[in-house]
């Protein structure tokens, strides 16, 4: 059932780059998703983050504070045998919780922080707030302006049913079981010495 719900997101995916000119740089077969736990009893803010995996280190990239992170390793990871580029984690049950317009916004939100240049590098704004921009709202008013221009023509798809359907059971599953991880690349910790 998890993995069903997995499935849809990546359809989902497929389908937005497919049909959005603003995300049609990117490549769904090498953007995986995956889910992890979000805690327990408290409001949470984060439902869902991306990671790239930088192609030239195969290693995974991220950003934080201003610095750039970087964790080298040694294999990269592989969907349907296509290199990943990006994972997109959805934290459950936060995640479920949310409404269809919520959960599509999510997605939205996710996609536009791969690099328009699809080299497994997240976009980057200048400033302070490089993630998002000079304004959160004025980076979720683009977010809903996408998600409304996209529902015009496949409000009705059926590629948007598993996020219109109750997740209840789903919800319930997320706290019985133990949510499968996807393997990030392995850091690999080097030495550096000058004589």
């Amino acid at each position: 059932m998890l993995n069903d719900y997995l499935s849809s997101i990546q359809t989902l995916i497929s389908d937005i780059t497919n049909n959005v000119t603003e995300l049609s740089y990117i490549d769904p077969n090498q953007v995986a998703v995956n889910f992890k736990r979000s805690r327990e009893n408290v409001e949470e803010e984060t439902w869902a983050e991306i990671t790239g995996l930088d192609a030239e280190t195969t290693g995974a990239v991220q950003r934080r504070e201003g610095r750039t992170e970087r964790h080298f390793a040694s294999k990269s990871l592989l969907l349907n045998g296509n290199p990943v580029k990006y994972i997109i984690d959805f934290y459950v049950p936060a995640f479920l919780k949310l409404s269809f317009k919520e959960k599509l916004s999510t997605v939205f939100h996710e996609l536009y922080h791969i690099a328009p240049k699809f080299d497994g590098n997240l976009r980057l704004f200048k400033g302070k707030s490089y993630k998002h921009g000079p304004s959160m709202e004025r980076y979720d008013k683009y977010m809903e302006y996408l998600v409304d221009k996209y529902l015009v023509k496949f409000e009705d798809s059926e590629v948007l049913n598993f996020l219109k359907n109750n997740t209840d059971e789903l919800f319930t599953k997320t706290k019985e079981f133990v949510i499968p991880k996807l393997p990030k690349p392995e850091p690999l910790l080097y030495r550096v010495t000058w004589s």
